[in-house]
């Protein structure tokens, strides 16, 4: 059966069931794979929010700002 005449869910269950038969290495690839579809749907939508003004130079630095009070970085013991 053609994937798009699939159900969303039968989709997922179809590719739950390959996923568990891959290897490590191919796990690694799907995983680099998934990983940019993520970054290119990332990379268009803070591209139109930019074109639209949306996102601009001051929007990003505070981002940054509150995500690193959020999530602040720790310093490794030796």
């Amino acid at each position: 059966m053609l994937s798009s005449k699939l159900t969303e869910e039968d989709l997922k269950s179809q590719l739950i069931e390959e996923i568990n038969k891959l290897g490590r290495n191919q796990l690694v690839m799907l995983h680099q794979f998934i990983a940019r579809l993520v970054a290119e749907d990332l990379i268009d939508a803070v591209s139109k929010d930019w074109e639209s003004g949306q996102v601009n130079r001051e929007s990003i630095q505070k981002a940054i700002e509150e995500h690193r009070k959020l999530h602040p970085y720790q310093e490794r013991e030796e």
